[in-house]
């Protein structure tokens, strides 16, 4: 019997707090064999408010451990979204950039510093150490330039009310100048957020590197856009000072409807850039009907540029440890036709499909579970898209911005490859290896999944399905005690 009320079960393989409230990624970083992962985050309460920085660690991206609360709130000052970086001098200490949002209205810039690899904080006395006097001043992230000539640190702010990109720079991580300023661009009617700027090889060649700009939008006005907040990059070139666009133009990030604030970690192994995002929407996060926890993490994502239909474009594939589960499930070919086949899913599980669009026509793929709503996505190779609905009646009562229509590029004229992870509440779709992405919340209930798999025509899909054990056991989310 299906349910208009869905029982939204924890996931396995992302990281959620324990309990409360959580939303943007903070101060990503890796240090010490550790990937760091602090975050917006209501200690006291499963609503935003009282925004602290959370903090959690991993060994690999996959298994993760809660720790206390890194930088709480204080009285007249909340702890707003920010960045930490890794030395790169013989020192071991962790410096950190956040906003502060004070009870008057005003946003600055502040500091700390961890001498004990991020698990304590002493903030700086001089706070705040960058200061506008403006309302809307947010959001530092630290990145490291280096040209072989030149190297310095650069802090990217928002003024979010303006849709500008602030940049300064600085020696000594203390003081900091003003170098350029980028935007506005692009739609009117949204504030942007959590900035960052990341330096990739085009198509992997060393020689030819361009910089990512990323920017996170959400709606605001009398009429707000109701399909709620997103996220956009822009390719360009970075001299250390000017950030210049190839094209005046904003790219969708994420063609879901929860996929938002995602930064890259400092110091990545090897040199990758590794994100990690907040997967909800402003629309709908404060209803979201989770506990005791509420807010999850996108998995964590690596990021590449790849010649796309003749124009540079972001590429965003799946962690390691994704891959390395599904090469332990050899893949199915099945036939299959006008009458659907059934596969049966834990909830908590990794779907890989190839085929070729020109054997088998359109492609269906329904998900249902016990709570009375439904997930639909269909590939129509003449249209060269994937289309994604959500929707229901347990859906619909969430929130009526719920239900939605998401759509990504999908050529029908040449073999296709779409992966889904779904965990739990959390549905990401990864097409042609991360050509292009789809970040949604589901409301499948708890009592597993069947997925039907259907073709216009008869023909083969060749199917990995894995079914992933709990990567975080939850232990690991009870606040740990400190260790360096």
């Amino acid at each position: 019997m299906r349910t208009t009320s869905a029982d939204v079960p924890r996931p396995r393989f992302h990281f959620t707090p324990r309990r409360h409230w959580m939303n943007d990624p903070n101060g990503l970083v890796h240090h010490r064999g550790l990937w760091h992962l602090y975050f917006q985050h209501n200690p006291e309460g499963s609503d935003w408010g009282n925004m602290s920085w959370g903090h959690a660690t991993s060994p690999d991206l996959e298994h993760w451990t809660e720790h206390p609360v890194a930088l709480p709130h204080r009285t007249g000052e909340q702890i707003f979204s920010g960045s930490v970086v890794a030395p790169r001098a013989d020192d071991d200490v962790l410096t950190a950039y956040y906003t502060s949002a004070y009870d008057d209205g005003r946003q600055a810039q502040s500091r700390a510093t961890s001498h004990d690899g991020g698990f304590t904080w002493e903030t700086d006395t001089a706070n705040p150490v960058l200061d506008r006097g403006t309302t809307a001043f947010r959001d530092p992230k630290v990145i490291r330039y280096d040209d072989g000539r030149t190297a310095r640190w650069v802090m990217l702010t928002v003024e979010a009310d303006d849709r500008q990109v602030l940049l300064y720079t600085s020696d000594d991580l203390v003081s900091w100048e003003h170098l350029s300023t980028f935007g506005p661009l692009g739609a009117a009617g949204v504030v942007w957020e959590c900035p960052d700027l990341v330096r990739l090889p085009l198509d992997g060649d060393a020689d030819d590197p361009r910089w990512v700009l990323l920017l996170s939008t959400n709606p605001v006005g009398d009429d707000p856009d109701p399909a709620g907040s997103s996220m956009h990059y822009v390719v360009g070139q970075f001299d250390g000072t000017v950030f210049l666009p190839d094209s005046p133009e904003l790219h969708r990030l994420d063609h879901g409807r929860d996929y938002y604030a995602a930064v890259t970690f400092d110091d990545a192994p090897g040199g990758e850039a590794v994100t990690i995002g907040w997967m909800s929407n402003w629309r709908y996060a404060h209803v979201f009907p989770s506990t005791p926890w509420r807010g999850a993490m996108s998995l964590p994502r690596v990021l590449a540029l790849r010649t796309v239909h003749g124009q540079p474009a972001l590429v965003q594939a799946p962690p390691h440890f994704v891959r390395r589960q599904l090469e332990q499930a050899a893949p199915t070919p099945v036939a299959v036709g006008v009458r659907p086949t059934e596969l049966s899913l834990t909830g908590h599980s990794l779907l890989e499909l190839r085929w070729d669009p020109a054997s088998t026509g359109s492609l269906s793929l329904r998900l249902r579970g016990d709570a009375d709503a439904f997930v639909d996505l269909v590939h129509e190779p003449g249209s060269g898209r994937l289309r994604l609905v959500r929707g229901g009646p347990a859906a619909e009562a969430v929130h009526p911005d719920l239900p939605s229509t998401s759509t990504v590029a999908l050529p029908g004229n040449r073999p296709a490859q779409v992966l889904l992870s779904l965990d739990g509440p959390l549905l990401e779709v990864f097409v042609n290896d991360g050509e292009a992405t789809a970040s949604n919340l589901v409301l499948l209930g708890a009592a597993g999944v069947t997925a039907s798999l259907g073709t216009a025509r008869p023909g083969t899909v060749h199917v990995t399905a894995v079914d992933v054990e709990s990567a975080t056991a939850p232990d690991a989310l009870l606040p740990a005690t400190a260790t360096g």
